[in-house]
């Protein structure tokens, strides 16, 4: 009876060490792939009125925000670059680091939400540290009928060689 319940010991042991299936939830919880398939949360949108184009993709992370936001004027300078700021109420207040003409620039802007879209804000603008800025957020006007509307991400790197 010892024998057995060494032998059962020891076949459990071997069984044990061989860890979790392939195909477990375990396994498949833990898997390297299984990171890097993980889905990244982005929004996209746009503005177009005739030949002028807004684009805004952002990377929500609860209050911090990522993206990309380009101006494409017809027969103006485009400036395109990284935004990255903050998500307060319903407003996101972020810098803009852009490139026009090949010079590098920064610049604050400020989007407000509005149903399923964006409207960016304008208002007094100050120089602080370099950077443009604006005087008073609180003052900024979001009434015109630029709208930044939802469109499909997987076109948004297209649309900037446009």
């Amino acid at each position: 009876m010892k024998a057995l319940c060494v032998l059962l010991l020891a076949v459990f042991a071997i069984a044990a060490c061989n860890g979790p299936k392939e195909d477990s939830p375990i396994d498949a919880h833990f898997s390297p792939d299984s990171v890097s398939k993980a889905e990244i949360l982005e929004d996209c949108f746009q503005y177009v009125s005739g030949k002028d184009t807004i684009r805004m993709r952002i990377q929500p992370d609860e209050f911090n925000v990522t993206g990309e936001l380009a101006y494409l004027f017809f027969e103006k300078d485009k400036s395109w670059g990284l935004i990255k700021g903050t998500l307060k109420d319903s407003l996101l207040i972020a810098e803009f680091n852009f490139l026009s003409e090949g010079d590098s620039s920064k610049r604050q802007v400020v989007f407000k939400r509005f149903g399923e879209g964006w409207r960016e804000g304008f208002g007094e603008i100050v120089e602080s540290d370099g950077i443009v800025v604006f005087k008073s957020i609180d003052s900024l006007d979001f009434s015109h009928e630029v709208n930044l509307v939802p469109m499909p991400c997987d076109q948004f790197r297209s649309s900037l060689k446009n």
